[in-house]
């Protein structure tokens, strides 16, 4: 618990830092009844100076006489006060740093709080709050901590943290807690569900070019042809604009351009509102309408993707927003349901398999976001039946894998206490090359440092990230990194072919940057895999420092 010195100059009895035991040899309510307990302490040594002394505090609680404290000043007006057990044994003294050996940066700690107490400075502004936990779980279980923290902290409070690179604390805000609980989850449930894209995108085709073998529905053959639209081809990803519009295309950014069209019909609302003051009141302006406001001004998404589906045009310059792989993908799974029996989804899980089992050991493993790429997953399993039943299955299987990497994206996503920030995109593009499919997995990673005095907005550094599994080539992995205006490669082969086939195209490769205008540094190739991409050891962990 913190004390309250009655008298500031007897903080000079206790040298700075040190922890001194000490005994209550009297204790009393204070007279004005404001629940708080008038103590005199006695110093079990004195400092070299001064034989040992006695002071005067205040207590937040009744402590009774003969009780045994070790006390430590905090500031000139408070102490920090630990009780002893009555044993005659006596406890080991709370942790004020941690040790490397036991606590290295990066790993987890669990502690519960057993009490908090304002700190307050010589003007008696409160600065901050005096807690002691009590490890729970992990290394050193069972020792008390005595923190420091800028947030309070209630009693009985489980604290879940990572230990930072200075020994600190950071403890996740219960907002963000939750955050990534749901993000675990996501990832967790996403990853035993996924499937890749290939066996749909085959079947799919199939159906398209012998439609006999579909149901007489205009609707279904529409939804199939429309998520077939947004399959890119190897010729398009040859181009910087292919390129972008395959990334907006991929899924990814569905939702914010959801968003985007509710909040342009809430202003174009406001707009009419205001051209027309006698008409009913309407929404208003956008920034201002909570959530709600704004889901309510989209209509149900059975209804809004077949339109904006319907809108879509193949081969435009930009692409239309909303449209995209994960919208018309979600309008087929919509209409498959509205030609199947209710509960039609839930009926067709996934029987259990290796591949479930592997992920459940993975979450058992404490899964995290960093994985890259995604394991191809085929389900062979549903064999030859063109049913509409395994149309739904695959196509549920492809959205999951969709959202996968979306959770992997916002798992990554992170801001840190000195005000820098790392954004990643992770996602698929799939693509056609005559009538075989396949897909590239991308990984874009933004780096932005730290402003500072010298330069206000820094220059962010970059890391590209491209995955192929191509029949000829086998694994390939290319990654691509531009520092401070140069850029430098590296590639990874699994087969020897194809890495002796990469390394003789380096340096065709470099005179073609060096066209472009590029300051070009190292270009490597190497054979296996490479390492997983690094993760700022602050992953989300930037709103409470303990």
């Amino acid at each position: 618990m913190a004390l309250q010195l009655l008298r500031p100059i007897d903080a000079a009895l206790l040298p700075e830092g040190e922890k001194i035991s000490a005994e209550v040899i009297q204790s009393s309510p204070r007279a004005n009844g404001s629940g708080q307990f008038e103590v005199l302490l006695r110093l079990a040594q004195g400092t070299a100076t001064s034989a040992p002394a006695t002071l005067p505090a205040s207590s937040p609680q009744p402590l009774t006489t003969g009780t045994q404290l070790v006390v430590q000043a905090l500031t000139q007006t408070q102490l920090m006060a630990v009780l002893q057990p009555a044993s005659s044994a006596p406890a080991s003294e709370p942790l004020t740093r941690l040790d490397p050996a036991q606590f290295p940066p990066g790993s987890a700690l669990q502690a519960r709080v057993l009490s908090q107490q304002p700190v307050t400075d010589n003007a008696g502004q409160q600065v901050a709050f005096a807690v002691l936990a009590k490890i729970v779980q992990g290394a050193a279980t069972g020792s008390l901590l005595q923190l420091t923290s800028s947030q309070p902290v209630e009693p009985g409070t489980r604290l879940n943290a990572n230990v930072g690179a200075q020994g600190e604390l950071r403890v996740l805000a219960s907002s963000a807690q939750q955050r990534q609980l749901d993000l675990l989850q996501g990832l967790r449930s996403t990853l035993q569900s996924q499937a890749s894209s290939e066996p749909l995108f085959n079947r799919l085709d199939q159906l398209q070019a012998s439609p006999r073998d579909l149901p007489a529905i205009p609707a279904l053959q529409r939804a199939i042809a429309q998520v077939l639209q947004q399959v890119t081809t190897a010729q398009q990803l040859t181009t910087a604009d292919g390129v972008a519009n395959a990334i907006k295309q991929s899924g990814l950014f569905l939702e914010p351009n959801l968003a985007k069209i509710a909040e342009s019909l809430v202003a174009q609302s406001a707009a009419k509102q205001a051209a027309n003051p006698t008409a009913p009141a309407g929404a208003v302006d956008a920034a201002s309408q909570p959530a709600g406001t704004l889901q309510r001004a989209l209509p149900a998404l059975d209804k809004l993707l077949p339109l904006l589906a319907s809108l879509s045009t193949p081969g435009a310059p930009e692409p239309l927003a909303g449209v995209d792989l994960k919208g018309t993908l979600v309008n087929l799974l919509i209409t498959l349901q509205q030609q199947l029996p209710p509960g039609s989804l839930n009926a067709l899980n996934l029987p259990p398999g290796p591949w479930q089992q592997a992920s459940q050991a993975a979450a058992q493993q404490q899964l995290k976001p960093g994985m890259f790429p995604l394991p191809t997953r085929a389900l062979q399993a549903l064999g030859e039946n063109n049913d509409l039943g395994s149309l739904l299955r695959l196509t549920a299987a492809l959205l999951s894998r969709i959202q996968h990497h979306q959770f992997q994206s916002l798992g990554q996503t992170q801001s840190f206490a000195d005000g820098s920030t790392q954004t990643t995109w992770q996602l698929e593009i799939p693509m056609r090359d005559g009538h075989q499919f396949n897909h590239v997995q991308l990984r874009i990673e933004r780096e932005t440092p730290p402003p500072s005095a010298k330069q206000a907005e820094p220059t962010p550094q970059w890391e590209v990230r491209l995955s192929f599994n191509l029949d000829e080539l086998g694994n390939l992995q290319a990654i691509a990194r531009l520092r401070k205006d140069k850029v430098s490669s590296e590639f990874w082969a699994e087969q020897a072919t194809t890495l002796k086939l990469v390394n003789n195209e380096l340096t065709q490769l470099r005179d073609r940057l060096l066209a472009k205008g590029l300051d070009v540094g190292e270009l490597s190739c190497h054979r296996g895999t490479p390492p997983p991409p690094r993760q700022a050891l602050q992953q989300t962990w930037i709103d409470e420092v303990t």
